[in-house]
């Protein structure tokens, strides 16, 4: 399965609008076995502590809080400008946002947050 950077960015901000003990409301039109697959990668990463329940082979209860670092990573990608620059420059190098390393699309977004402020 591909990672979607898309419904990361998107799991991460339902995430933290989500009090840690309830199950995350998804969507209807999102693939929960796809969310399922996000939510263990992300927790591979560290950038969450996932706690997703499976029955009958498929992902029932989906509950997961953010960890320090999925915070500073949501942080740098959560302003809708900053994330739609981060990918222009991204695509602009010839490449998807979905190949590059999660440490790059922070790095990257952290710049572009930097320049906001006229940070060097």
């Amino acid at each position: 399965m591909e990672r979607d950077m898309e419904l990361v960015r998107e799991l991460l901000l339902l995430i933290e609008s989500t009090n840690d003990r309830q199950e995350l409301v998804i969507p209807e039109d999102w693939n929960r076995e796809v969310v399922a697959y996000h939510l263990k990668i992300l927790d591979q990463a560290e950038y969450v502590d996932n706690n997703t329940k499976w029955a009958d082979n498929s992902p029932m209860w989906l509950m997961a809080s953010l960890t320090w670092d999925g915070h500073e990573f949501l942080d740098s990608i959560k302003d809708n400008s900053i994330w739609q620059k981060t990918k222009a420059g991204i695509k602009a190098k010839g490449l998807e946002i979905g190949s590059v390393p999660l440490d790059v699309i922070k790095e990257y977004a952290k710049l572009q947050l930097k320049s906001v402020f006229g940070i060097e």
